[in-house]
């Protein structure tokens, strides 16, 4: 008889082994201090964007739905001062710009929200006849809005129509209208005329004539001469101001500026009562919505027969919001 198969154990098998990865490192702080940056400033944008359509949308014409894109650029800064006196001042400022297609392709609406320190020495206006933005006077605050119709936009010739109001108590009101014709000498030099007529309340009418004289010395360095000068009710004379600047562009990502400066009013015996030197370093850093200028200056301003020299540093912070959604 065959013999019964000798019994033997199944083989024991070892349960699974749970390979457990390992935990990643703890994301550092300086990267969780930048995503928060970033989500918290494109969550800014995406809301001011919106409520701009929004607005676009409710006043629009739907026949320019599908042509020029609704966009804004909010420039918001803070600035420090400090000059020899022992004097320090703070103070921010705004600017915007909103483009609103469907109400009108050629409407512009900016504000202007200025309290940065004051300066003891006058500037050329950014904007000439626009309050919000006319440094020519020393010691102003500033607060207004504007809406610019262009009648002219070309490459070489731009005019545009605005009226606004300075938010101030009582409200003062104002209109213009601005000429800006540029001609180009040569591939690397162009010289620009500019006309501002306006008229504010209370000061009255008024007039800024411009002129700018642009070269390139080389593909990063520009040269730029450039004149101001502005008659007015309520100015004695003509405030004249002259500037002569070199924007160098060092990298990418920054940039300088030199500028000389001599600024004065022609009723006055000595027409000239202020000179200016600067340097200015501007450079965008950490994100790229978010910049910082460094800016020492001397000044010489007219006291007496004497033309004391004084010195000033400038910190500023800006931080740059915009957008661009069609209509929907």
């Amino acid at each position: 008889m065959p013999e019964d198969p000798v019994w033997q154990p199944e083989p024991v098998v070892p349960p699974p082994v749970k390979v457990v990865p390992p935990e990643a490192p703890p994301e550092p702080l300086e990267k969780r201090l930048e995503k928060k940056m970033d989500e918290t400033h494109e969550r800014l944008q995406r809301n001011i964007l919106d409520r701009i359509v929004r607005l676009d949308d409710f006043f629009g014409n739907t026949k320019t739905e599908n042509q020029r894109l609704t966009e804004y650029q909010f420039r918001l800064r803070s600035s420090i001062r400090g000059e020899t006196s022992g004097k320090y001042q703070y103070g921010p400022s705004l600017r915007a710009t909103i483009l609103l297609p469907r109400i009108s392709e050629r409407l512009r609406l900016t504000i202007a929200g200025d309290n940065e320190p004051t300066q003891a020495t006058p500037t050329l206006p950014e904007d000439p006849g626009n309050p919000g933005f006319d440094r020519t006077v020393t010691n102003a605050k500033l607060v207004n809005t504007e809406l610019r119709y262009t009648l002219i936009k070309s490459p070489s010739m731009d005019l545009f129509m605005g009226a606004g109001v300075r938010l101030v108590l009582p409200p003062q009101g104002f209109v213009r209208s601005r000429l800006q014709y540029t001609y180009h000498l040569s591939d690397i030099s162009l010289v620009r005329f500019g006309e501002t007529f306006f008229v504010r309340n209370p000061d009255g009418p008024g007039v800024t004539s411009e002129f700018d004289l642009e070269r390139f010395l080389d593909e990063k360095t520009l040269l730029r001469w450039s004149s101001v000068g502005t008659a007015a009710y309520g100015i004695q004379g003509v405030e004249l101001g002259s500037e002569l600047s070199m924007i160098r562009e060092i990298s990418r990502l920054s940039a300088i500026t030199v500028m000389g400066g001599v600024y004065g009013n022609s009723s006055r015996d000595d027409t000239i009562t202020n000179f200016r030197l600067l340097t200015r370093y501007r450079r965008n850093f950490m994100r790229k919505w978010l910049f910082f200028e460094v800016e020492p200056e001397f000044f010489w301003p007219r006291v007496g027969e004497q033309y004391p020299i004084n010195f000033a540093f400038t910190l500023r912070l800006e931080v740059v919001f915009e957008g661009t959604a069609a209509a929907k």
